[in-house]
């Protein structure tokens, strides 16, 4: 009886929190001008549109025409294209290569740099890369999160838990975190000791409920451990999110099994936003067409081709404006297709092939996140694209493309040895590209020993 009478109390307390918290924040967006809240309705009242309806597509021409007319009247890239009459089609696809290269050409002449946002990626597949927002699209971006979260049961000040991994400047500050009632858990192994750790934690903190965001690696890895040790625990997670690269059906039945609520797994990145997340059929990611445009290219010449046909997924950024991003190729791969869900006709990403990666271990046999490679690779700026290699159970080699000098190896070796153990051995060497497979897809984690 006092045992249920303090949980009670628990979820009471929870509640008020979340409430008071969620008020917060709301006052704050409505202080300053109220324009998340504008996007997450507009958000929702796209959701309502069929894709290939006369408002949607009304509403998408004319943020590209206004997004086209600035990026040629204030950018050095886009300006040689002055007095054309523009089609999206007319423009030049870039990657992060280019961007990196040409960077200034980019940034705005509206913006003052040091009023952008910088957007920092952890080379998700293989290029680290910076990129910059300016206000307007920063909170696009945050409704993008809270719209979509808010499918899985998520509301601004309910528990959030991300299971990630950390490094230097890759954590938020700590009045953002608290009032998104935001908590973060660094996750560096994912052994069967460390995942029985977890899920001790999570138990502690998802008390009176919690959304739980995590790369898919790591869920992957948790869904195993259920598998091995059974599905038993104590966490009260009411929804999981699932981002970065792809979570296999198997996985995520087991992770439903396991926590007793829906799984979702959503496409997105750090210099752009949320693109698709899906509702309906795993996997199949359904646009957020009210803020991006997606295109589908032929891995041959470039050119638009038609539904259900694989090829290099495009986006057009409608509303980044201090670093337009126009037909910005993303890495990935997948075809267009549709998708009925609530009586609404949208578009979707379907046969998508997003980022895939090996699953790693330290010099002791343990595995590893990936992605603890991947976020200690990232304040290394000189460094333009990496593969990192696991060629047996102590041998690791990097291999690193750079964008001129480089003296801090030592202190990157010392980092990284930190994470694979003093029976380590680690080789750094120099290439002047990182090469593609068939697909056209780069491996930024390979592990030989895994596929030997």
């Amino acid at each position: 009886m006092i045992k249920l009478s303090r949980l009670k109390g628990e979820i009471t307390i929870n509640a008020i929190s979340a409430a008071l918290r969620e008020n917060a924040y709301w006052g704050l967006d409505k202080l300053r001008g109220g324009q998340v809240r504008q996007a997450c309705r507009q958000l929702e009242m796209f959701d309502r549109l069929d894709s290939d309806g006369p408002e949607l597509n009304a509403y998408r021409e004319k943020a590209l025409k206004k997004l086209l007319t600035h990026a040629v009247a204030t950018t050095e890239f886009y300006g040689r294209y002055n007095g054309q009459d523009l089609e999206l089609a007319d423009l030049p696809v870039v990657d992060k290569a280019i961007i990196r290269e040409k960077k200034d050409q980019f940034f705005s002449s509206a913006f003052k740099q040091e009023e952008l946002f910088t957007m920092q990626t952890s080379g998700s597949t293989g290029t680290p890369f910076t990129s910059y927002q300016d206000g307007l699209k920063k909170k696009k971006v945050n409704a993008e999160v809270i719209h979509y979260s808010a499918k899985a049961g998520y509301r601004v000040g309910r528990k959030l838990i991300t299971l990630q991994a950390v490094a230097a400047g890759n954590d938020r500050s700590f009045f953002l975190k608290w009032l998104q009632n935001r908590i973060s858990i660094n996750v560096v192994s994912v052994d069967d000791r460390p995942l029985e750790e977890l899920l001790g934690r999570l138990a502690l903190l998802s008390r009176g409920g919690a959304i739980l965001l995590a790369y898919a690696s790591t869920l992957q890895a948790l869904a195993g451990y259920f598998e091995r040790k059974g599905l038993a625990n104590d966490c009260t997670i009411q929804g999981v999110i699932s981002t970065s690269e792809m979570l296999p059906d198997e996985s995520r039945n087991v992770l439903e099994e396991a926590f007793q609520c829906r799984c979702y797994s959503r496409y997105s990145n750090q210099e752009n936003g949320i693109i698709g997340q899906d509702e309906s059929v795993n996997n199949l990611f359904v646009l957020n067409e009210g803020h991006y445009l997606v295109e589908v290219l032929s891995l041959a010449d470039g050119a638009i081709i038609g539904d259900g046909e694989i090829g290099r997924i495009v986006i057009t950024d409608l509303f980044n404006y201090g670093m337009p991003m126009i037909r910005y190729d993303t890495g990935d791969l997948g075809a267009l297709t549709w998708v009925e869900q609530a009586g609404v006709r949208k578009r979707a990403l379907g046969q998508f092939s997003g980022r895939k990666i090996d699953l790693v271990y330290d010099s002791w046999g343990r595995p590893l996140s990936p992605h603890q490679i991947s976020v200690t690779l990232r304040i290394f700026p000189e460094i333009r694209q990496f593969q990192f290699v696991q060629e047996d159970g102590r041998n690791y080699l990097l291999k690193l493309q750079l964008g001129g000098s480089f003296k801090r190896e030592a202190e990157l070796k010392a980092r990284l040895l930190e994470i694979l153990g003093d029976g380590a051995d680690l080789r750094v060497t120099y290439v002047e590209s990182i090469p593609l497979l068939g697909s056209g897809k780069r491996n930024y984690i390979v592990n030989k020993l895994a596929k030997g």
